[in-house]
């Protein structure tokens, strides 16, 4: 709860800095910098907490218009279409009172409560309550990285402005998220263990490891990989959020990998939009 009321107030405190000019500039092919806040907004109140209260309450997840993770991009606009327009100053309060809800949920669980099982339209493989907590904790960072392409200038790289405790939480909740992503159709029999190591600031090491048609978490290095990828934290984000070329990640060095072919991968086995 600690590092999602930080990401929250952190969140709040750098978007409120922002004038209307950057909210209306492109932040990607898509979306302005506003859109990307009505979305973190609709995304909390309609999808988010259903989500955990459902699973709560042992029913099955149920988002009108959001069945399969087909439909996450369609469904997406369709939900934004009802807030875009919006004044900023409403949907900051609306976050806030969003994730507000969320840490008050969280405030009554026990740890039964949070390994109760738990489904999301955008997931392949069953989870639990607590993979949704984080699920909406991840999504705060997200967004943030796309929100600061429109103002670069007032808003901080997300690791920059983070401690090295925050970014080492933040890496392993991604690393450990991504099962959950897994494409298993786009595997198929593929049997590999991908090693990531995060160096310097919130340092670590994390793989997943893929077979049987699915995808499995780790923290720490295992005996044996078939992939390692080496890289600091603030750049993993950059390749996530595609504010870094891959190809030229790798031929600059910023970005080691032993087995470029299962690199290139990543993308296609754990995407979340299409």
């Amino acid at each position: 709860k600690q590092y999602a009321a930080q990401a929250l107030q952190r969140c709040l405190e750098s978007f409120a800095r922002l004038d209307e000019k950057e909210w209306g500039k492109k932040a990607s092919d898509r979306w302005t910098a506003k859109d990307y806040l009505a979305h973190l907004v609709i995304t909390q109140e309609e999808e988010a907490n259903r989500l955990i209260q459902q699973a709560l309450a042992g029913e099955p997840a149920n988002i009108p218009g959001f069945a399969t993770r087909e439909e996450i991009n369609g469904y997406n606009e369709q939900m934004l279409a009802k807030v875009r327009d919006l004044p900023v100053s409403d949907l900051l309060s609306r976050l806030k009172a969003a994730f507000e809800e969320t840490l008050g949920i969280l405030d009554g669980l026990s740890e039964a409560d949070l390994d109760k099982p738990a489904s999301h339209p955008a997931w392949g493989c069953p989870g639990t309550v607590r993979d949704l907590l984080f699920a909406s904790y991840l999504h705060l960072p997200d967004h943030y990285q796309d929100i600061r392409r429109a103002a670069k200038k007032k808003l901080p790289h997300w690791v920059e402005a983070s401690t090295a405790e925050e970014v080492h939480f933040q890496m392993e909740r991604t690393f450990n998220y991504m099962p959950l992503i897994y494409w298993s159709d786009r595997g198929g029999d593929m049997e590999a263990t991908y090693l990531f190591t995060m160096e310097g600031k919130g340092a670590g090491q994390w793989a997943v490891h893929i077979a049987e048609g699915r995808a499995e978490a780790q923290c720490g290095a295992p005996e044996s990989f078939d992939m390692e990828l080496r890289t600091k934290p603030e750049l993993w984000v950059d390749l996530s959020n595609k504010d870094l070329n891959p190809t030229w990640a790798i031929t600059t060095r910023k970005v080691h990998v032993s087995n470029l072919a299962l690199a290139m991968k990543l993308d296609t086995l754990f995407q979340v939009n299409e």
